[in-house]
């Protein structure tokens, strides 16, 4: 039977769900949010599929469109929508507001810290909260009842775009590869583990896989191990050149904290391509779209194969005989009988909802079971937050870690919840104790900021983002790596999408220490973004000397050499052409425009010059693209 096209609240206009986040709901049913309008320009509408009826029911819009958003079901079986991109204006905006489905109407949260990376990664964790673990370095909490943020973890490694983070236990996370390491641009092996029951839970270096990988996937395997597949250890964003694709497989088992290598697939699974675990212990990996020509046969894989884990080889496999119920509440018991091997283990996997290098719905528990000759009871957590309200997969495993063909059961709350309704207000409610600011009210803040003087020297950072969306969209790495830059005061949260440039201000007026930039980027972005340059405005004094101009700011005492721009000097770039934007003809001629007012018989006043800065051995020197007469410089200029 084939699928309707999803429809926005209209009934009329389709919904394209291309990019977009989504999650299991407790029912069973499929949540979208968000999708495509086109390259970082994602959909406001959110709708759910009921795969009992076949049909998509729209949801009320949501507070910005959507592209590359991540869905979260909450423990009490509500869904937290947070990130995604849109168009608004002449560029891209990443929302950090969350906003959260309650089965009638949205609620806004309290917005992330800062500009959200796109398809964040998030876990629900035993303590209520929400774990977001990536991309960027910073790994902050949301806890949903206080509405608050806070933060105090990161991972040492850095940024890490489209790698996967797995709960593999209640509270225990392990973060995998990805990103791409400064220098060579190719993404790492490296794993980072965290265990969040610590007395002081910390970040701390895992056990580096045996390939280095980006767009893989990781999948949480019913005896409790890690299975990871495809992906590519080529730099930039998807290489797919001989030898860069991986198709080794290669398994992580947290009790040896240990990697075994295993059989390889026959095609690249990178960019756009699956994998989960099946009942029957299998897993399929499935799918890739390779980012090449669009009539590139390579360029989309639509077939899929079967991995078969270790355990399938070591021995018989447990029988579930019967299962005396479905469903189960928290806290509640599964009376099971079983025939074959004794069982040692009795594990639930969640169902999963799997995109972009990242599955957002599997997570693993361990059931305390009792036994009284073939039949077994089970207890399920009775925490909601430790075992979440939805569908998994009830496996029994052997001694020999083999697990049996899975029953498929429904875990809900204390008291099984109503379905979410379909029929909602459109209007959104925000809760008046949110903390925190939009994006929109950060960039008023700084603007409040500099016309009080409080901030020092606008600074303009090119930057070339590594993934193919431009600065726009993929951008929260760039915004939190910005911030921690000597002598950064404030980060603009918005990009400039159009010409791949970001803004900052000084803590005072003065030169920004473009010796030590590139590296700071680098170690806490790694090279996910390619450092361009600075551009800087100053306003002061132009002098001629013995045949160069010369700008002295009176606040600070600098003097910077200027000179002409030259073509290739622009910092603006074109993201189609993969170059520097070409000055106008009227930036072209600003440095002789200058040249000629500053040899005039009569002094000239001062000037706000602006333009690119490089640091030599000479001192600075700006390259003047723009000139305009100004005021004498004030704090801030």
């Amino acid at each position: 039977m084939p699928t309707p096209q999803p429809t926005k609240s209209d009934g009329e206009t389709t919904c394209n769900l291309f990019c977009s986040g989504h999650t299991l709901l407790p029912d069973g049913r499929v949540f979208v949010a968000g999708g495509h309008l086109q390259d970082n320009n994602g959909v406001n509408q959110a709708c759910v599929y009921d795969h009992r009826a076949n049909t998509w029911t729209a949801l009320p819009p949501m507070n910005q469109g959507r592209w590359y958003p991540t869905a979260t079901t909450l423990p009490d079986g509500r869904v937290l929508v947070l990130s995604g991109s849109a168009v608004v204006g002449a560029g891209v905006v990443v929302t950090n507001v969350p906003q959260i489905w309650d089965g009638t109407r949205w609620h806004d949260a309290a917005p992330f810290p800062g500009p959200p990376p796109l398809y964040p990664r998030v876990h629900a964790v035993p303590d209520g909260r929400l774990f977001v673990t990536g991309t960027n370095a910073a790994t902050p909490f949301l806890d949903v009842t206080a509405d608050r943020w806070t933060g105090g973890l990161a991972r040492t490694d850095g940024e890490r775009q489209y790698a996967p983070s797995v709960l593999y236990r209640p509270g225990k996370v392990i973060y995998l590869g990805g990103g791409n390491d400064p220098g060579p641009d190719t993404p790492t092996a490296r794993t980072s583990l965290i265990d969040l029951a610590e007395p002081e839970p910390a970040w701390r270096e895992g056990p580096p896989m045996t390939f280095p990988r980006r767009q893989h996937n990781a999948t949480l395997l019913p005896d409790g191990t890690v299975l990871v597949t495809g992906g590519t250890s080529g730099p930039g964003f998807n290489d797919l050149s001989p030898g860069k694709p991986v198709h080794t497989a290669e398994l992580w088992d947290p009790g040896t904290n240990s990697w075994t290598p295993l059989a390889a697939e026959s095609v690249d699974r990178c960019y756009h391509s699956i994998a989960m675990l099946l009942p029957d212990g299998r897993v399929l990996s499935a799918g890739s779209g390779e980012f090449a020509g669009q009539t590139n046969p390579g360029d989309s894989h639509r077939d899929g194969q079967f991995f078969h884990p270790p355990y399938l080889f070591k021995g018989p496999r447990p029988h579930i005989d019967s299962l005396d119920a479905t469903e189960v509440a928290n806290g509640g018991t599964l009376t099971i009988t079983t025939s074959g091997p004794a069982v040692a283990e009795v594990t639930l996997v969640r169902l999963s909802s799997v995109t972009h290098a990242f599955n957002a719905t599997q997570r693993l528990n361990v059931l305390a079971f009792t036994t009284q000759g073939p039949t077994i009871t089970a207890s399920v957590p009775p925490s909601p937050a430790e075992c979440l309200p939805g569908h998994y997969m009830l496996f029994v495993l052997s001694a020999a870690g083999v697990p049996s063909v899975a029953r498929i059961v429904r875990v809900h709350g204390p008291t099984a919840p109503a379905p979410a309704a379909h029929a909602a207000r459109p209007e959104t409610a925000r809760a008046d104790a949110s903390p925190g600011l939009t994006v929109e009210e950060l960039d008023d803040s700084i603007t409040e900021r500099v016309g009080r003087g409080l901030l020092g020297t606008e600074v303009t950072v090119g930057l070339t983002a590594q993934c193919p969306y431009g600065l726009g969209g993929c951008w929260g790495g760039a915004y939190e790596a910005l911030g921690r830059l000597t002598d950064v005061g404030a980060v603009r949260p918005i990009a400039n999408s159009a010409d791949s440039t970001a803004t900052v201000y000084l803590r005072r007026d003065g030169l920004p220490d473009v010796t030590r930039w590139p590296a700071q980027l680098a170690a806490s972005a790694n090279a996910s973004y390619h450092y361009r340059g600075v551009e800087v405005s100053l306003t002061g004094r132009v002098d001629a000397d013995r045949g160069a101009l010369r700008l002295t700011v009176p606040a600070t005492g600098i003097v910077v050499t200027l000179a002409p721009l030259e073509p290739g000097d622009e910092l603006a770039w074109d993201l189609e052409t993969r170059r520097p934007r070409p000055a106008t003809e009227d930036e072209r001629q600003a440095f002789d425009r200058l040249r000629t007012r500053s040899a005039g018989a009569t002094p000239a006043g001062p000037v706000r010059v602006t333009g690119p800065l490089h640091v030599s051995a000479d001192g600075p020197t700006v390259l003047v693209r723009t000139v305009a007469a100004a005021e004498p410089a004030t704090p801030g200029g």
